[in-house]
């Protein structure tokens, strides 16, 4: 069985809570903030940086490549062989183009027994390399056309050879194969394109060998790509470490670029933060518990003893006085309250000494609108939103001090229609704080409407049935709203709901009860209303009613266009 939590203290702890859930959260966010935004950083570079040097390198392999087909295409190897001025010209073409880019390459020409004609490479142990896999690789590229990339070399041991790319174009004139020209890009030389990054990068064969990298921290000892990147891309965990991996292929060559960031940091950076917010949430928690109690305290000893006094009203017991020391709305609603009290024991005591039907429509009247269930729960009301909505709670404590005032003034019996509508408005805004959004209210008033006199309070028990009958259990939103307007020296004021309606023989015997001299029914408001506008101006004013069920209720208030005096 849980243990019960006395409101008190459970006011205590929702002040402490509400007090450090903004700040827990905008440290949340901040937190959540930094992280999205260091992760789509790096989600950025390291896919704009992967795409960068692919678009790189395929555009120098695409220069090679066109050159190698055009050197093919132009060359005669019988002529190159045989005539030093047209050999030289070739050459000359080739030293001018390689002379033109920023990665260098160098230049193969074998004849049709791959014998090697000439070569830009000066070590003969590189010539007899590209030699060696030239004739290993003759059948990749025999048939014409058929030029490639190919990649070779590089182990990861000082003695293995660079690892390059080929870029061989066989020479084939007459369907007859007289030779072939190759370029031979080193790959040590793409520092150029990948040297400006934190990141590491790699370049990965299809067997997952790296065959260029800046550093070898995600390379095992045979140098492949270790094996939990391989063919991954996005966040992973390795190790304990949070990286992050972007994987390109690069057209013309199986190989892929790999970069490859270490989020660890931001990851460390981020956890650290957390524990700082926790931290000073505790330390918060402790600063503000003293004050939170004092408050709690104060306002629930408040609330406690309005609703005392209440309970006692509502046994009978008029003679009490409120005495609330405080300095902010709870107090006018002591005034006001004791004010209401007054007034009420005064009707009382004016009972007897009233008419007959006079005394009904006053008192029923009263009775139908601030009885002390009402006030007992708005209070209950705002009892919960000290907790969860302080700010309604005070918005609804100054509401409900000023319908208390409005109903407690009984100098006058008419009003202009500006204040009665504001009081109805009044009771609409504390009759949401209990409905919340089901409730709707909308208006539709002219200004020609609003200097109008009216008998007081004759609006709000009709928007109140409203309420309470407009509701049911298909009516999930109810819509009430009021309107005005003139005519031929008459004002029509209507309230409309879309709720429930009313059924046709309750409907029959509330327009038949409007035209009897006594109230014979439990519907005091309507009646009220209808015997007050008769008796202040005469018999063809009142109330209309009409409904339809599951379509709404109407009502409309007939006066007559008069303005107060003055006015």
């Amino acid at each position: 069985m849980n243990k019960k939590i006395s409101f008190k203290e459970e006011l205590k702890r929702s002040l402490i809570v509400h007090a450090l859930t903004p700040c827990f959260i905008l440290c949340i966010i901040c937190v959540l903030g930094f992280i999205l935004i260091a992760f789509v950083n790096i989600y950025r570079n390291n896919n704009i940086y992967a795409l960068n040097s692919k678009e790189k390198l395929e555009f120098v392999l695409n220069r090679y490549i066109e050159n190698t087909n055009y050197v093919a295409n132009e060359i005669d190897i019988e002529l190159f062989k045989n005539n030093k001025q047209y050999k030289v010209e070739i050459i000359e073409g080739v030293y001018n183009f390689i002379n033109q880019k920023d990665i260098k390459a160098q230049f193969y020409i074998f004849d049709k027994k791959l014998d090697m004609l000439f070569s830009t490479e000066r070590s003969d142990n590189k010539k007899d390399l590209i030699k060696y896999q030239i004739a290993g690789s003759k059948s990749n590229f025999w048939e014409e056309g058929s030029g490639i990339i190919y990649i070779y070399g590089g182990n990861g041991t000082e003695n293995s050879p660079t690892s390059s790319y080929l870029i061989v174009k066989p020479i084939v004139r007459d369907n007859e194969f007289v030779g072939l020209c190759t370029y031979e890009l080193e790959l040590k030389n793409l520092d150029a394109i990948f040297n400006n990054t934190n990141s590491t990068v790699l370049l990965v064969n299809k067997f997952h060998r790296v065959i260029f990298s800046n550093s070898k921290r995600f390379v095992d000892d045979r140098n492949k790509i270790i094996k939990n990147f391989r063919d991954r891309r996005g966040l992973i965990f390795n190790d304990g470490e949070l990286i992050y991996i972007s994987r390109n292929r690069v057209d013309y060559a199986d190989t892929w670029i790999y970069v490859i960031t270490d989020c660890s940091t931001y990851l460390n950076i981020s956890i650290i933060m957390l524990l700082l917010i926790i931290a000073v949430a505790i330390i918060m928690a402790a600063a503000i518990s003293s004050s939170a109690g004092k408050f709690s305290a104060k306002k629930t000893a408040i609330i406690y003893q309005l609703i005392d006094a209440l309970k006692q009203v509502e046994d009978g017991k008029l003679d009490i006085n409120l005495n609330i020391e405080s300095d902010d709305e709870f107090k006018s609603i002591g005034h006001s309250f004791n004010m209401m009290l007054g007034s009420i024991r005064h009707l009382i005591e004016r009972h007897d000494k009233m008419a007959l039907e006079n005394n009904m429509a006053i008192v029923q009247m009263m009775e139908s609108q601030f009885n002390p269930h009402f006030l007992f729960n708005t209070l209950e009301s705002i009892r919960y939103l000290v907790k969860f909505n302080p700010k309604v709670a005070d918005k609804t404590v100054v509401n409900l001090s000023k319908l208390l005032r409005y109903s407690i003034q009984n100098t006058v019996d008419t009003v202009r229609f500006k204040e009665e509508f504001d009081f109805v408005k009044r009771y609409i805004e504390i009759m949401k704080v209990r409905f919340g959004e089901r409730l709707e209210f909308n208006d539709n008033i002219p200004d020609e409407v609003k200097v109008v006199s009216v008998p007081k309070m004759i609006i709000q028990p009709i928007v109140e049935n409203a309420v309470k009958y407009g509701f049911g259990e298909d009516v999930e939103v109810l819509n009430v709203e009021i309107s005005a307007y003139t005519e031929s020296g008459k004002v029509y004021i209507t309230v409309r709901d879309d709720g429930v309606g009313i059924e046709r023989e309750l409907l029959k015997e509330l327009v038949v009860n409007l035209k009897e001299k006594y109230n014979l029914s439990d519907h005091i408001g309507l009646y009220n209303v209808h015997k007050r506008i008769e008796l202040l101006y005469g018999t063809e004013y009142g109330v209309e009613i009409n409904s339809e069920m599951n379509k709404g209720t109407e009502v409309v208030l007939v006066l007559p266009q008069i303005f107060r005096q003055g006015e």
